[in-house]
């Protein structure tokens, strides 16, 4: 299940998820405008995340590397 709370916050943005509803994307996106001042609020539609499973955050996973040599 996808939610607001599944953000993700990178260098000078946050990358939220919109689902459409004008009211409630706007209500989130003020929150996260207030809590982040600095950093760009960018509402994504996340559809095509959201229906294999998670949402932004999930699919944004840090991806392990190989130790320097």
């Amino acid at each position: 299940m996808s939610t607001y709370a599944n953000f993700y916050v990178a260098n000078g943005s946050v990358f939220l998820p919109k689902f459409g509803d004008r009211t409630a994307d706007d209500r989130a996106r003020g929150i996260l405008r207030e809590h982040f001042p600095q950093r760009d609020v960018v509402q994504v539609r996340i559809d095509t995340i959201a229906s294999g499973g998670g949402g932004i955050h999930c699919a944004t996973h840090d991806q392990p590397g190989k130790p320097a040599a």
